[in-house]
Order: structure tokens, then C-alpha cells, then sequence
């Protein structure tokens, strides 16, 4: 079918289209590509764009193509060649390709990247050879040659199509000097009209040509038919229903939501419309405004919808610059801290998946603003492998200088001079906080061995004055005693004073020595209830009982077996809570700087700060109950 775009001009009539606007052309702003960064390209000499191939639209079912691997791309691009046609594969074609160098160049990058972190440098790496790449060549050559063979037959058809053409209009011309009837030459001429609908699209070059002699052929034909008013209104009227119908589909061409496609049956329309005879005179200007206000309506649709795709682009051309310049300014920060450089991997992790969310931006932007991003996490990414290089060595140091305190502490921990020992592996366990940290994979092993010979001594230790029978009845009599007074407490009006006795009852609680096993937890069980039962009571403001109810819990620790241990183990517990609380602060803190730059996100970033003013406070509360650990952990 031969193509002829259609000039949207207000001052066209039908008979200006039928004559010199049939070869004009309107520039149609293209469908818009998908953007692959980088993607290589295989050259396509010899095989040009013909709009009889490139308009036909392949009627198979969507597939996700970059969902597929390299392998199954290639096994749908030879299902292709075996089973479509050459002329309805060209969209997937071109989908299969893109992604296919897209996985490639993915895994290229996968590999250079691992290469990089294993200690490789950059000049030395090499991508390796696909084994699926020839293939993959040699199927799109094979495409490429039965796609320019089919272009080379369309060349042969077109001008047989002319000739058969020509041919059409000499029969034309010869009907008016045949001594036949009326109805046998309108027959004759009906017939030939047909045909000529039926014979496809000719040389370029010739469609106007054609089409004038066509046209003058016809013209003289139907003057010819003047004699014959009858047959005249007949063929009158049914080119009128005719052009009434191509209206009514363009009309309907107006609400197709795929403008690209709407523009193209606009242009099949067109080509009908011109083939179509006259109409009653009356008819011949309305009718014809008729489509053409239809035709503008489509374009219209056309361009509105190609420059709402232009804004769009531009949009996200801004969206990946913000992202650029964030990572920008990560990547020019000098980190000290491991807690840091994660931190900060976690936000470029956080931007890249961003930026996958982001849509495409014009073309002509897409490789340099990618090329900056790229450029902004290479830079991130080597620094922090140079620094954990540096780590590793000091690392495997504090090793060395841990595993000398394990040799020293497993000489103490069968010792019987409590006193003195007790001094000296504590003295250890201060040079062991001293030291920096271990790597990862050998802080848990290093750190069970030092605790397990601390941990050994201290249990004999505690075994040993457990076995003291009378110190301890002597001791739980003191207790019993203690908690007699904390359950019958009289209280006064003076809620400090009563505060003073309770605080004086509990340092003479915690100065008694150790129980019975099978009295202790019965024991502290009391008195932990009858210490609570009177903070409960007491006056104060409930940020005083908080505190006063924690150091309770932390004191009552101190009377139990392996206390150093549980003080150290709820130590960790509430040091993890703060770490974490305070890497959520950061995030919240990176995300009210983030969001306070956008529009319409002032409640989004209220509800930001408040969650960072309790959080701090929070933090403040965590710091000192470690600070009040601390502290009972020096004095015993």
C-alpha cells in the first residue's frame, strides 16, 4: 500500500488533496525508542526503513523480553525466522537485540566489578568472549538478508503494480469508443476500478503521476456518462456513502488511545478517500470538512501526546541530576569509620534503586547524564575498597594483640588467689576495650575464647565463696530483715525524705553478701517487689521512677551468679538498641534533607522531626543507663 502523510492545512479543499497535496509530506514526530545505555550496535547497511515493511503490526502475544536470558532470546529470535513472516517481526526483532546486549554488557560489568573487589586493576581486566554473541550475529544477518530480499521484491512488485496500472487507465480511456451498452461499460468501468484498489503500491516516484492520469481517465470517463444522468447519480451516491463511512471510522480513530496507530489507519484512510469518486456538488465541500476536522483532531491527539512524552523526559533528566550531585557529594566525603562507609553504601544502594525507578530522559542526554552517575560510584566504590584494604591490616594487628590477652588470661583462670587475680584479669579486660576491632569473620571466636577464661576464673571464684554455708544464712537473716522494712515502710509527707530512707535501705541491701542458690532468687524476687511497690507509691515524677526502677534491675544483678557477665550482656543489649536507634536517626535525618526540597511534603517532614526529637531524647536515656553500667562495673 503506497504511504502518503497527510498535510493538516485549513485552507485544503478535497479536490487540492486529490491533486498536488496527494505528495506532500508533514513531518510525524516518531514513536519514541527505548533508551539502552550503551548498547552496541550491529551494522545494518544494506537494509533501508520502507514504510511497507515498518507499518505492519506483528499480531503475536506481548512478551517481556527482559525478563529472558541470552540463550532464550536467541531460541525466540530463531522462532521468529522459522514461523512469522520477515515483514511482522521487526519490533521484535529490535526488542530481542537491545536486550541481549543489555544482559551482555551487564555481565561484563558483573565481572569487571568482581574483578575489582578481588584486587584487580582496572587496565588489566578483559571482558571474555561471549559464546552466544556469534550465534546471536549470525541469526540477526540472517533476518537482515531475508528482510532485504523481501525489500528487493517489493521493488519488482511495485512496478509491476505501475504497469498493471497503466494498463488500467489505456482500458479506462478505451471504454468511451466501445459500441456497448450503458450498463456493460458502467460494469466494465465498476470492474476496472476494483482491480485497480486491489493492485498495491508503486514507485515513489510515480504516485503522482499515476494518480493525475488515473484521476483525468475517470473525469473524462464520467463526463462522458453526462448523457446518462441516471447511472451518474447512481455512482454519485454511492462514492458519497462511501466517504461517509471513511468519516465516520475516522471519527472513530479520534478516541484510539494509541495515537501512533491512529495516525496510521488516518493515513490508509486518506489513501481510500482519493480513490474514491466524486460526489453530488451540494455534498462536496461538507463532506469533505467533515474529514478533514476529523484528520486535525488526530493530529492534534498526535503532537499533544509527544510533547507531554518531550516533558516527561525533561522531568527525569532533572530527577537523575539530583541524583548525581547526591552521589556526588557522598562519593567526595573522606570516611574514617566502617559504621560511615556503610552508612553511606546504603544510601548509594538507595539511590541506584531510585534511579531505576526513574523513567527515561531524551536521548540525547542519556549517556552523559548515566556516564556522571557511573562516574559518581566508581569513585565511592574505590575509595572504600583502599580503606578496607588499610582496615584489614590493622585488623589482623588487633588480632595478634587480642590473642596475647587470651594466652594471659587462660595462665590466670585456674588461680586461687582471688584477690589478686581478680585485679589483674580485669586489668586485661581494660586493655582488650583498648584495642581496636577485629575482622568480622574472627570477632566472635576471639572474643568466646577471652570470655570463656574469664568467665572460667570467675565461676570458681564465685563457687568458691558460695560454698561459705554460715556467711551466707548470716546474710540471708540481714536480708529478711532489709525486706521487712521495705514491705512495712511508713511512709511521710515528705516524698524526697522517704526517697533518702528507701536509697539507704538498698545500700545496705546490696552491701550484704551473696545467698543460698536456694534462696536467691526467692529473695531478690522480694525485694525487687517491694522496691517497685514503693517507687510506685513515692510522689515522683514518672522519669525519675523510670530511672530509679532501671538502676533496680541493674542492682539486683549484682547479686546473682556470673553477674559481671549479665551486667555486660544487658551493657551490649542497650548498646545495640542505641546503635540502632542512632542509624535510624541518620536515615531520618538524610530523608527530612531529601524531602524538604520537594513540594507538598511539609507534613511528611514535620512528622520527620518529631520522630527524630523523641528519638534523641531516646538516645540520651540509652547513654546514660550504659554510663550508669559503666560505672558498676569499675567498682567491682
Amino acid at each position: 500500500m503506497e504511504t502518503t502523510n497527510i498535510n493538516d492545512k485549513a485552507n485544503l479543499n478535497e479536490s487540492e488533496v486529490q491533486d498536488e497535496s496527494l505528495n506532500s509530506t508533514t513531518e510525524i514526530e516518531p514513536v519514541f525508542q527505548a533508551q539502552i545505555e550503551e548498547e552496541p550496535v550491529i551494522e545494518d547497511e544494506n537494509v533501508t526503513e520502507e514504510d511497507d515493511i515498518s507499518e505492519v503490526i506483528m499480531k503475536y502475544p506481548v512478551i517481556d523480553y527482559s525478563s529472558l536470558n541470552k540463550q532464550e532470546l536467541i531460541d525466540k529470535f530463531k522462532e521468529l525466522l522459522t514461523q512469522a513472516k520477515i515483514e511482522q517481526i521487526k519490533n521484535e526483532v529490535e526488542q530481542i537485540k537491545t536486550n541481549f546486549y543489555k544482559k551482555l554488557k551487564q555481565e561484563n560489568y558483573d565481572l569487571k566489578k568482581k574483578f575489582l573487589e578481588e584486587g584487580g586493576n582496572n587496565e588489566d581486566f578483559q571482558a571474555k568472549e561471549d559464546l552466544l554473541e556469534p550465534v546471536f550475529k549470525e541469526l540477526y544477518n540472517a533476518y537482515r538478508d531475508k528482510r532485504q530480499e523481501l525489500i528487493e521484491e517489493l521493488e519488482k512488485q511495485k512496478k509491476e503494480n505501475y504497469q498493471k496500472k497503466l494498463e488500467i487507465i489505456e482500458k479506462i480511456n478505451e471504454l468511451t469508443t466501445k459500441p456497448e451498452s450503458l450498463k456493460s461499460t458502467m460494469d466494465e468501468f465498476h470492474d476496472l476500478s476494483l482491480k485497480w484498489k486491489e493492485i498495491g503500491v508503486v514507485p515513489q516516484q510515480f504516485v503522482k503521476d499515476i494518480y493525475n492520469k488515473y484521476n483525468l481517465a475517470r473525469d473524462n470517463f464520467y463526463n462522458w456518462l453526462k448523457l446518462n444522468q441516471e447511472a451518474r447519480d447512481y455512482d454519485l451516491k454511492r462514492n458519497l456513502e462511501a466517504k461517509i463511512e471513511l468519516c465516520e471510522k475516522a471519527e472513530q480513530l479520534i478516541l484510539e488511545e494509541n495515537v501512533t496507530k491512529a495516525l496510521g489507519q488516518l493515513q490508509i484512510l486518506h489513501e481510500r478517500w482519493r480513490e474514491i469518486g466524486p460526489v453530488y456538488p451540494d455534498k462536496k465541500e461538507e463532506i469533505w470538512e467533515r474529514f478533514k476536522e476529523a484528520t486535525h483532531k488526530i493530529h492534534k491527539n498526535h503532537q499533544e501526546f509527544f510533547n507531554k512524552r518531550r516533558e516527561e523526559e525533561e522531568n527525569n533528566l532533572k530527577a537523575k541530576t539530583i541524583l548525581c550531585e547526591i552521589a556526588e557529594e557522598i562519593a567526595g566525603k573522606i570516611y574514617t569509620r566502617y559504621k560511615d562507609w556503610e552508612e553511606s553504601t546504603k544510601q548509594m544502594i538507595n539511590l541506584q534503586q531510585r534511579w531505576r525507578t526513574i523513567g527515561m530522559v531524551p536521548k540525547s542526554e542519556n549517556a552523559a547524564i548515566y556516564k556522571r552517575f557511573r562516574n559518581a560510584l566508581d569513585q565511592f566504590f574505590a575509595a572504600k575498597k583502599e580503606f578496607y584494604s588499610i582496615k584489614n591490616e590493622e585488623e589482623n594487628k588487633n588480632l595478634q594483640l587480642k590473642t596475647d590477652l587470651c594466652i594471659r588470661a587462660e595462665a590466670l583462670k585456674d588461680s586461687n588467689d582471688w584477690k589478686k587475680t581478680t585485679f589483674e584479669i580485669i586489668n586485661l579486660q581494660k586493655e582488650w576495650k583498648k584495642i581496636g576491632p577485629v575482622s568480622r569473620k574472627d570477632s566472635d571466636a576471639i572474643w568466646q575464647r577471652f570470655r570463656a577464661a574469664c568467665n572460667e576464673f570467675f565461676d570458681r571464684k564465685t563457687k568458691h565463696f558460695n560454698s561459705l554455708g554460715n556467711l551466707l544464712e548470716e546474710n540471708l537473716t540481714k536480708k529478711e530483715e532489709l525486706l521487712k522494712k521495705l514491705e512495712e515502710f511508713d511512709f511521710s509527707d515528705d516524698p524526697e525524705q522517704d526517697l533518702m530512707k528507701v536509697r539507704q535501705i538498698q545500700k545496705e541491701w546490696f552491701e550484704i553478701g551473696p545467698l543460698t542458690e536456694s534462696k536467691q532468687e526467692e529473695i531478690q524476687n522480694r525485694y525487687k517487689k517491694a522496691v517497685q511497690n514503693l517507687f510506685a507509691n513515692l510522689k515522683i515524677d514518672e522519669k525519675k521512677k523510670n530511672t530509679l526502677n532501671f538502676k533496680l534491675k541493674i542492682d539486683s544483678l549484682l547479686n546473682t551468679p556470673n553477674s559481671k557477665d549479665k551486667l555486660l550482656q544487658e551493657r551490649t543489649n542497650l548498646a545495640k538498641e542505641l546503635h540502632k536507634l542512632e542509624n535510624d536517626l541518620k536515615v531520618l535525618e538524610n530523608n527530612i534533607g531529601f524531602f524538604s526540597k520537594s513540594k507538598n511534603a511539609e507534613n511528611l517532614v514535620k512528622d520527620f522531626a518529631k520522630k527524630i526529637d523523641e528519638g534523641r531524647l531516646q538516645a540520651e536515656k540509652l547513654k546514660e543507663q550504659i554510663k550508669y553500667i559503666d560505672n558498676l562495673m569499675k567498682q567491682n
